[in-house]
């Protein structure tokens, strides 16, 4: 009988001690969620920020925080000091220098050189030089479109210029390669394409 007894009361600890370990493992810890808008036009203007490695990396970001697209913290090192405008390339000061600029829209690109008193020396484009329609935006019409301002300027005797871009059309940056085939001289390439601060403007909200 002792012995039945004494097993007795193992088997109910036993039984006891799972059903404690069957308690704890079903709790549950609660967790509160982010607190969402009253309507849809709420959820929209609070949007969703994105951690790191969610974000799509493009080219050129590299560095850049959520809410950023530019990194501009190594921004300084990358502009002109005042003793580079007093530098001379082929015997000229760089603040004397002829300027390309070179505007690159989606369907077209625009070439216009001035001298530094921004008087226009010369003038061409896509359509210009012989490109209509759809080819008017490839990149070899980019490219032709540099190849004939830097010849009219090597016929006028100017050799080294700087380029100014704006737009980001794809004859971008084949225009440069176009004028340094012509054999000008490009000491600088600046980028003027102006970027809005807040982004563009958001679609309205769809009704349902």
């Amino acid at each position: 009988m002792a012995v039945r007894s004494v097993a007795t009361l193992v088997e109910n600890l036993i039984v006891g001690v799972r059903h404690l370990s069957v308690a704890a493992c079903q709790r549950r810890f609660i967790s509160c969620s982010s607190t969402l808008g009253d309507s849809l036009r709420d959820n929209h203007r609070q949007g969703v920020k994105l951690h790191k490695s969610q974000l799509d990396v493009a080219e050129g970001t590299i560095g850049a925080e959520s809410w950023i697209s530019v990194d501009t913290s190594n921004i300084d090192r990358h502009l002109p000091t005042p003793e580079v405008f007093k530098q001379q390339f082929n015997g000229i000061a760089y603040e004397e220098l002829p300027i390309v600029y070179i505007n690159a829209t989606k369907n077209n690109t625009l070439v216009q050189v001035t001298d530094h008193k921004f008087n226009i020396i010369t003038y061409t484009s896509c359509r210009l030089e012989g490109f209509k329609n759809a080819r008017k935006k490839t990149n070899i019409a980019g490219q032709t479109t540099g190849v004939a301002a830097g010849q009219r300027l090597v016929r006028r005797g100017i050799r080294t210029v700087r380029v100014v871009v704006k737009g980001v059309g794809p004859g971008r940056m084949t225009c440069v390669k176009g004028l340094t085939v012509a054999g000008v001289d490009v000491v600088s390439i600046t980028d003027h394409t102006p970027l809005k601060e807040l982004g563009p403007r958001p679609r309205k909200i769809r009704r349902v």
